[in-house]
């Protein structure tokens, strides 16, 4: 058994996405010490990319890692 855990919290804008496969492009800031600013898809879990916010959005996320693999969740815009 595998347990994922909450990476953090992270600044991105949201680039593009992926309807069919619940996938969403952002281009994040760094976090310090965990991850490195880059543009990188990521797999929405908990809504749909249709209710993000539209593409060019700064928003905040919360990031989840399992093993390396990177999800996010509660996506909202940076206020």
């Amino acid at each position: 058994m595998t347990i994922a855990s909450m990476f953090g919290l992270m600044t991105a804008t949201i680039v593009s996405r992926d309807p069919a496969r619940n996938m969403v492009n952002l281009d994040n800031k760094e976090v310090p010490g965990k991850m490195a600013a880059m543009k990188m898809d990521y797999e929405l879990r908990g809504a749909k990319v249709g209710s993000l916010p539209p593409d060019g959005t700064a928003v905040e996320v919360t990031v989840h890692d399992q093993n390396g693999k990177y999800w996010v969740s509660d996506v909202k815009p940076k206020k």
